[in-house]
């Protein structure tokens, strides 16, 4: 579903904007086990739940700031 959309969204063509994405994911997804694991044992064990707290912060103010983008998925569900 969110590749679709940000493959719809993007100006690359549909397969580099999905790789593009794929790419994203996974390099989060394989880094941040190794990073709170590291934040929690070296600094504080809360630190990792605050840090992905912020995470999700910045990633809801570039979707509300980034939502004149979004538009395109508007028009290409009523297409």
């Amino acid at each position: 579903m969110w590749a679709t959309a940000f493959a719809e969204v993007s100006d690359a063509p549909r397969p580099v904007a999905s790789a593009g994405y794929n790419f994203v994911r996974w390099l989060g997804g394989a880094l941040a086990p190794f990073v709170a694991t590291k934040l929690g044992e070296e600094v504080d064990p809360a630190l990792p739940y605050v840090v992905g707290a912020l995470c999700c912060v910045v990633g809801m103010a570039i979707l509300v700031l980034g939502r004149r983008h979004l538009g395109a998925l508007n028009r290409a569900a009523a297409a």
